[in-house]
């Protein structure tokens, strides 16, 4: 990066300043690239050959000529962003035809590795990179959602909006475990573990993404779900420098479901009784009278749209972060200041984040250097505690019962007495506030140029308060406020504290030396990181006054628990690079670690790993074409990781390996007391879960403008955690045992193409991948939840319904099914859904359930384009999943369910009258069309327009006026657009229900309560200094 920061510096003073400090001879020539093309806009300065003072500068035409002053002795420094600088010396000649290398800045890149950085081009594992500047102007409010459709092989899901809530769910090459252990990937923030959304996306310099085993196997036993590398902006300058960076934004839902009025939802449910042989729910004066004035009276007209009453339109947010850079020639200084406040769309709930950054560099002399680090955020995030109910109320009741009667009284009639808007306003806060301090000290000594020793001391503090004040609103069934209903019988208030603090303790010693055509580079060290994680909780209820404090409720029901975890992990590690002539690169890892969450005797994993690579077009025989194919290597690597990060929840799972007591209280003979019981058996012989991962690769790029990347592995996961039966006679708990195994198989492409043409620029980034995930050893068991199964031969988290064949379309149909395959018992009508007979037995019932689809995302996808004028600048970035399923059912979807409303789909419902509609007949009587099948199951594939930014750096000539480096203004749209096949009105990401672990991952299918998805347009401003 710096040495395009300085390509810039030169271009900017040459345009800018054309001072000439003394003329003497008039020279010119052209300025070309390779293939004979003119560069317009080449730098030219005329230098005296001893510093790079410039004496005379000039700037190529759009014929890539140029005119300048100077004299026999002096030196010609030519300078193009994207091209190699070349110097000549001024002869007697008085005409140069110069031509400029490409500098291939995408090979040369330098990219964080473990414990290191290494150049992209010598690259032998799978590592991907994203800089700053694909964040910059986007609206990031959790930097997880940053690598989105940014890196091949890497599936990012948000299924919430919600302020606070809208972060991405990482999953590196598919989904590694079922037994509940996580399946999130390791995230080291200038080598401290945490959380990427503990970083304001602001302060990052670049992310680096480990992929394969040769590439994380030097983290281990917390490598298996891959490494995540983020690296925060240091001070680099000699000077004093300012800058501020800040966007103002509003956010809407992306979609919403549509629903029928009341007077639709009438006629639907007169139709449904009709469909079932009943009399109508409403005679025809009391529809006539609804036709009339409907909407006009919400005492005895209502027309509720339940979606306007409850959010509260467009919420604002603004983000902003200053920074201010002190440095001399030994010490460098970053300090970071950043604030979000960011509003949602319904009543109390937001986010407000302050983050603080410092980072310090100092060079005491030649061999003794130091670098530390200070980081603290503060977060307080506000929701309610019945969002659930708010938003699955929000599009699921019908518009025919009233929010709030004329006297002001909130109806509760009809939504058992759980009305949203009540629920909203008078139902409490959900407060969460979360503190993160972290800290690093690192010492580097080099008593040589080719040694380096560091040590380095990180510890990290996190506190999260959680106060849960759930009031108990009341509610009345008439405008009168005679009778009554309450949401729940008391009011309660939880509070919990968690607590942890983590430490990160290594010491490292890197060689590095070159001698003729051999460069071999070697790190060893030592590391130590340790855990403690406390957590406290208080809850009582029954509170006599509105006064949320624990000591106001009632004691007879109270409630307080609490539980400490503890690991530790002791490592040894090493790393060696060989290469011999630049072509031929072998890398080997091995890492040790020793974890207190095992017994002595399994308590230690090794986790080697070997790689290399050839860069074909280094060799002689490619030397004719090296101007044309300018790169091109082939990578292979094998290695073993570990996964050490057991299921969590209680201690009986946190700590599988010893004996866990419960304990109780028993009452005989009028008398308590207190008893301690052994629920659950443990293992001793619990071991490590290991990944071993095949990657092969290519790299290669043409003309220096068109870079190609792809990679094919295998990955196998064994030891998977699981609980298997065992004989009731034993009495307790079966424990876990690693039993499971799992396997991830894919390939990722990613192609980038960068040109310029005088002041226009173009750039293209397209990213594809695709991932088969498959589980091999299951112990013959299987695992059930709602309609996801876990199964030998299938993917984790598949789809398990009946098979739908469609609706039935005809009379004939119906009497066959009736007649030869009969459904639940059912007679089933034109409309009905009919199922596979998947058991052959000519009949239906829940032995013909079967595997229909698949939840984990195939075929991700994204383009990034970016075009370049002048100061003006337009990125494009569209994302995707080819290939996923989504379900949805009960009154999401489903007609005349559970008492929900009707979906504007259901007025096309199929009857002997209507078969050709698109949704079952209208029955309640009929619970055929209610079960679980694949009908109600639709493709979540999608196509989103994530993000449009258009922006303008103001010429430099008006910013040096005023003592100003460069500003830079933009607009900004996320989530612009999203086209899908699934069910109108919810996002295809819906059934992706957080970061957390467990049998089935994060997904969570049927259910559509979470706050929508939302798009955000902003406007933003930055200036530097």
């Amino acid at each position: 990066m710096n040495h395009i920061v300085k390509k810039l510096l030169v271009t900017l003073v040459t345009m800018c300043t054309g001072v000439f400090l003394f003329a003497q001879s008039s020279v010119s020539g052209t300025v070309k690239d390779h293939n004979g093309d003119p560069l317009v806009g080449a730098a030219v300065m005329v230098t005296n050959g001893t510093n790079s003072t410039a004496l005379a500068t000039a700037i190529t035409d759009v014929d890539g000529k140029f005119q300048i002053q100077a004299t026999e002795g002096q030196s010609l420094f030519v300078s193009y962003i994207g091209h190699r600088d070349k110097t000549l010396k001024v002869t007697s000649s008085v005409v140069y035809n110069i031509v400029l290398d490409s500098d291939d800045l995408l090979l040369d890149e330098t990219v964080v590795v473990g414990y290191g950085t290494q150049k992209k081009v010598n690259l032998t594992g799978s590592v991907a990179t994203v800089d700053a500047k694909a964040l910059n102007g986007k609206p990031i409010t959790q930097a997880s959602t940053a690598l989105q459709g940014m890196v091949p092989g890497v599936t990012v899901t948000t299924a919430s909006g919600g302020p606070g809530d809208d972060g991405g769910t990482i999953r590196v090459r598919g989904i590694n475990s079922f037994g509940g252990s996580s399946t999130a990937p390791l995230v080291l923030i200038d080598g401290v573990e945490g959380s990427i959304d503990s970083v304001d996306p602001a302060l990052i310099e670049s992310i680096s993404v480990l992929k394969d085993a040769a590439s994380s196997a030097i983290y281990g036993s917390r490598a298996a779900n891959g490494v995540i590398l983020v690296t925060t902006k240091r001070g680099n300058t000699d000077k004093f420098s300012l800058s501020y960076s800040g966007y103002v934004g509003w956010q809407n839902p992306t979609d919403l479901p549509k629903v029928v009025n009341s007077l639709e939802y009438r006629e639907l449910t007169n139709d449904m009784n009709r469909q079932d042989g009943k009399e109508p729910t409403y005679d025809d004066e009391t529809m006539e009278k609804w036709r009339e004035n409907y909407g006009s009276d919400p005492d005895l007209y209502p027309d509720t749209d339940w979606q306007k009453a409850i959010l509260s339109g467009p919420s604002f947010m603004h983000n902003h972060s200053i920074s201010l850079g002190i440095g001399t020639e030994r010490v460098k200084m970053l300090t970071t200041l950043g604030y979000l406040d960011q509003d949602g769309i319904i009543s109390n709930t937001g986010l407000k984040r302050y983050t603080f950054r410092n980072n310090t560099d100092v060079q005491f002399n030649e061999k003794l250097s130091m670098k530390m680090d200070i980081a603290f955020s503060n977060s307080d995030r506000d929701k309610s505690p019945y969002s659930a109910n708010i938003f699955n109320y929000m599009n699921t009741r019908p518009a025919d019962i009233t929010n709030q009667f004329s006297t002001g009284y909130y109806n509760g009639l009809g939504l058992q007495g759980n009305n949203p808007i009540a629920l909203m306003k008078y139902g409490g806060k959900n407060s969460l506030n979360s503190m993160n301090f972290s800290g690093s000290i690192t010492l580097t000594y080099k008593p040589w140029k080719w040694l380096s020793l560091q040590g380095m001391m990180a510890p990290k503090f996190t506190l999260s308060n959680d106060h849960n004040w759930k009031k108990s609103v009341t509610t009345y069934q008439d405008k009168n406020g005679e009778a009554t209903l309450t949401s729940t019988p008391f009011t309660t208030l939880t509070e919990s504290s968690a607590r942890s603090l983590y430490g990160n303790y290594n010491f490292l010693v890197t060689a590095h030396h070159k001698f003729g055509v051999h460069d071999l580079k070697g790190v060893v060290g030592v590391e130590r990181n340790t855990y403690d994680y406390r957590y406290l909780s208080a809850y009582r209820e029954d509170f006599n006054y509105d006064y949320d404090q624990i000591d106001a409720g009632e004691i007879s029901n109270m409630n307080n628990s609490g539980h400490r975890y503890q690991w530790d992990i002791l490592s040894y590690f090493g790393r060696i690079n060989y290469g011999f002539k630049d072509r031929y690169l072998l890398e080997a890892n091995i890492r040790m670690d020793g974890s207190s969450r095992f017994t002595k005797k399994n308590r230690w994993g090794y986790f080697p790993s070997v790689s290399g690579a050839w860069r074909v077009s280094e060799e002689p025989f490619m030397a004719g074409i090296k101007d044309k194919l300018t790169n091109l290597k082939v990578r292979a690597s094998y290695g073993s990781l570990g996964n050490q990060n057991l299921s969590g929840g209680g201690a009986a799972s946190y700590y599988p390996t010893t004996q866990n007591l419960a304990t109780g209280q028993v009452s005989m003979n009028d008398n308590i007391y207190p008893i301690v019981t052994l629920n659950t058996l443990a293992n001793p012989d619990i071991k490590w879960e290991k990944t071993s991962m095949v990657n092969v690769g290519l790299d290669f790029a043409l003309f220096g403008k068109l870079y190609v990347s792809g990679d094919w592995y295998n990955k196998i996961t064994d030891g998977i955690l699981m609980k298997l039966d065992m004989p009731l006679g034993i009495g307790l708990n079966a424990p876990y045992q690693n039993a499971g195994k799992v396997r991830n198989r894919g390939w990722e492409v990613s192609v980038a193409y960068n040109d310029q043409w005088g002041d226009f620029s173009f750039g293209v980034q397209a990213n594809l991948s695709d991932v088969r995930n498959e589980i091999l050893d299951m112990k013959g068991m299987t695992s059930t939840s709602g309609v996801l199964k876990n199964q030998e031969g299938h993917e984790i988290a598949s789809i398990w319904t009946l098979k739908s064949l469609g609706i039935i379309r005809t009379q004939e149909e119906a009497d066959w099914v009736n007649a030869n395959c009969p459904q639940f018992g059912e007679t089933v009508k034109i409309g009905d859904i009919r199922y596979a007979d998947i058991d052959g037995n000519e009949k239906i019932d829940e032995n013909d359930k079967d595997f229909v689809g698949s939840t984990i995302p195939r075929y991700t996808y994204s383009t990034n384009f970016n075009f370049g004028w002048k100061g003006l600048n337009l990125s494009i970035l569209l994302q995707g999943v080819g290939k996923a399923d989504g379900f949805l059912n009960t009154y999401y979807v489903m007609p005349s369910n559970m008492g929900g409303t009707f979906r504007k789909e259901h007025l096309d419902w199929a009857s002997d009258k209507n078969p050709n509609g698109k949704t079952p007949r209208l029955t309640s009587d009929c619970k055929n069309n209610w079960y679980d099948s694949s009908f109600w199951m639709k493709s979540a594939a999608y196509l989103r327009v994530k993000n449009v930014t258009l922006g303008y750096s103001l010429p430099s000539n008006w910013m040096k006026r005023c003592k100003i480096q460069s500003v830079y203004v933009y607009a900004s749209a996320q989530n612009l657009f999203t086209f899908s096949n699934f069910w109108d009105g919810y996002d295809p990401e819906v059934g992706y229900n957080g970061d957390s672990s467990g049998s089935f991952d994060v997904v969570k299918l049927g259910t559509a309560s979470n706050y929508p998805q939302m798009t955000t347009y902003t406007l933003g401003l930055q200036i530097k200094f």
